[in-house]
């Protein structure tokens, strides 16, 4: 029978799971469309790409599953029952999903900038051992929830494991943002390719500032009030902030499309379309079909055309970050 006396903090104990609930729900949906859009945008990208993605994307509706059931338990048919509410339900499995998913995009994260480094093993390997270190205290979390319930001890447990969980993704995500603006802005060389790389800079700083804040957040909640449940709500939606943010660096790629004329993708690579004019661009189409995959390219001067120089190699592979940059340049002649 429920029970009838809730306690008076009873909005700090069920209003953060409510909300957290609510954010959850939302951020999937988003996730849902870029998902989609990545889908119908890019069917050529490699296959390991794709498994990583759509497993991400698989783990991410197993975890929304299981918070829709804790939701019910505790909100539907546990309405008004406070052992409900306290209830550990199925909460603990989430932990282990946001394990999964924090430490997948980390070490993706520490593959790219390996390559940005120019292979440099140490940087990418000290990122990878934060990132297995932050995903095992949550998984940690979750599996001692499980084992000694939502009691004084299951608490005090799960305070160290939980608190290498968040400070390890904080301090992985900071790492991990300022690794990525150091390398790529070692790449800008003041020509027309800047801007796209200003663009990737400014995407991965941002979603990495995102999550470590949210990360952040979440420790603060959890130490500085170990009897509210104010943690709830980010900790419920930081395995979608991470999805999301993961994917938002990949579908970026159709907005490039409009970078110097276009950029079309194909097998996960990058190919940049130059505009001219004239017989210039007469024969920059006759001989590739508008699509520059050739290295040191140089039209001579002809009368009023477009001089385009190309110093590296232009098709460049997305997802190793560009090892070699594209530099572009246009000169008008008269």
């Amino acid at each position: 029978m429920a029970s009838t006396e809730l306690p008076p903090n009873i909005a700090v104990l069920a209003a953060p799971a409510l909300f957290g609930h609510l954010f959850n729900y939302g951020l999937f949906g988003v996730l849902s469309v870029q998902v989609y859009i990545y889908y119908a945008s890019f069917p050529a990208d490699p296959k390991y790409l794709k498994a990583l993605i759509y497993g991400l994307f698989a783990v991410e509706c197993a975890q929304v599953a299981v918070a829709t059931s804790d939701a019910y338990a505790v909100f539907g048919a546990g309405y008004g029952n406070f052992a409900a509410l306290t209830g550990v339900h199925l909460l603990w499995m989430t932990p282990i999903f946001s394990s999964i998913v924090s430490s997948s995009v980390q070490c993706f994260y520490a593959w790219r900038i390996y390559h940005l480094a120019e292979k440099s093993v140490y940087l990418s390997v000290l990122i990878v051992l934060v990132a297995l270190t932050q995903g095992s205290g949550c998984m940690a979390s979750g599996i001692t929830v499980h084992l000694l319930g939502s009691s004084d001890a299951g608490i005090q447990r799960t305070r160290a494991s939980t608190t290498v969980w968040l400070a390890g993704s904080l301090a992985c995500d900071v790492l991990i943002a300022g690794s990525m603006l150091f390398f790529l802005s070692r790449k800008k060389q003041g020509l027309a390719s800047d801007a796209m790389l200003s663009r990737i800079i400014r995407l991965t700083v941002e979603t990495g500032v995102l999550t470590a804040t949210i990360a952040c957040i979440d420790l603060v909640l959890f130490l500085a009030f170990p009897d509210a449940n104010y943690h709830f709500a980010p900790a419920l939606v930081l395995s979608k902030l991470y999805s999301n943010s993961f994917m938002v660096l990949f579908n970026n790629r159709t907005s490039m499309r409009n970078f110097r004329g276009g950029v079309h993708t194909s097998g996960g690579r990058i190919w940049f379309q130059t505009t001219g004019s004239g017989e210039a661009e007469s024969r920059m189409r006759g001989q590739s079909d508008t699509r520059l995959a050739t290295q040191d390219i140089s039209l001579t001067k002809l009368p009023g055309a477009v001089q385009c120089e190309i110093s590296t190699v232009v098709e460049q592979d997305y997802h190793s970050d560009m090892r070699k940059t594209s530099a572009m340049s246009s000169e008008s002649l008269a």
